[in-house]
């Protein structure tokens, strides 16, 4: 299928605007299949399919049956981490700040949690202005106003939590059942005994696999800068340095497939006290029908308790290609779910 490309008015008519997610177009991929119509709705981003005369819209991966109120619950993550803790769910303990307070409030909020420490943006998304492993005053106040420069909203918002200790999940579930499990690791290299870092990066930004931010594959590839260089340089290595073979290291901290990390297939692998706890999860947010949940577990093969697990966050609008296309593992067929889910007669 050719890209998909969204379109804006303009005094001289419909002009281009940008390429849709990739997992949305796979879902009209996979509309064909079932001799679905569809249409781009001009001048917006909202996809409308038309089965048997009954018309479902969605936008990105948002799709029409999921209300309002969610999607206000997931975009304020605190919110969400609320409504999560009353549903009885695990949450990382933590607080959020906004940039309207003063700094004294701040540094309570740092003495008052056991290190370390995440700082992420309220609202934000693709791990963007995200800082973890934060021990020390400095590092922590230049974690939140990194957070605060995700948005310019004179009360934008930063969350503070403690870091939790485990394994990263992406789980993919509608209000009903579970669709597919991913582990997200950080981006990372293996070396070889010739090649630099730098160039080892290069060599795996090859894989058929990677592309760019906005293009047609799962996996973004990975980018060298500032914060990869530091994070190197904790491991007093740098972007020129030669690893022995073999030897595996990463490359940040954060591991999320927008900064160049890895989804492996864990569906069949998850113990079933993992699916009840997702399934609670978002059931506990009013009106979501369709989202990803970000699961963190010490090990997530055996049955969770209130120490081995928390979620750190719920996806509105997750990107599902990833489990159609995973680094490693089986295709989960999410857009067809997906398609499931919008025309529920599509399963008889």
């Amino acid at each position: 299928m050719s890209k998909l490309i969204y379109e804006y008015y303009s005094p001289k008519g419909l002009k281009k605007s940008k390429n849709i997610t990739n997992s949305s177009r796979l879902v009209i991929k996979e509309a064909e299949k079932f001799g679905i119509k569809w249409s781009i709705e001009p001048g917006t981003q909202i996809v409308t399919l038309t089965y048997k005369g009954q018309e479902q819209s969605y936008y990105h991966q948002v799709p029409s049956s999921t209300t309002a109120l969610a999607k206000y619950a997931c975009n304020h993550k605190k919110v969400t981490s609320n409504l999560l803790r009353q549903a009885g769910v695990c949450v990382p303990h933590g607080y959020r700040v906004r940039r309207d307070q003063n700094q004294d409030y701040f540094l309570e909020v740092f003495s008052s949690l056991s290190k370390p420490l995440v700082v992420k943006p309220t609202n934000g998304y693709w791990g963007e202005n995200i800082t973890v492993g934060i021990i020390d005053e400095k590092e922590y106040l230049d974690a939140i106003e990194l957070a605060f420069s995700y948005s310019v909203k004179k009360n934008t918002g930063a969350i503070v939590e403690e870091m939790f200790p485990g394994q990263e999940y992406r789980i993919l579930l509608t209000r009903e059942k579970v669709i597919g499990v991913l582990k997200r690791i950080p981006a990372n290299v293996i070396g070889n005994g010739q090649d630099s870092i730098s160039k080892l990066v290069k060599q795996k930004n090859k894989e058929e696999i990677r592309g760019v931010k906005g293009g047609e594959k799962s996996h973004l590839k990975i980018r060298i800068d500032k914060k990869m260089k530091a994070f190197l340089n904790e491991q007093r290595l740098s972007i020129g340095s030669i690893l022995p073979p073999g030897e595996k290291i990463f490359l940040r901290r954060v591991s999320n497939i927008s900064q160049g990390g890895e989804a492996i297939d864990f569906t069949d692998k998850v113990h079933p006290s993992v699916r009840e706890i997702a399934l609670k999860a978002i059931g506990s947010i009013p009106g979501l029908s369709f989202a990803g949940v970000d699961f963190m577990s010490l090990d997530i093969t055996k049955k969770q308790s209130d120490n081995s697990y928390v979620i750190i966050e719920i996806n509105d609008s997750p990107g599902f290609d990833i489990h159609d296309y995973p680094y490693e593992g089986e295709n989960r067929h999410t857009a067809r779910e997906f398609l499931f889910l919008l025309f529920p007669d599509l399963k008889k």
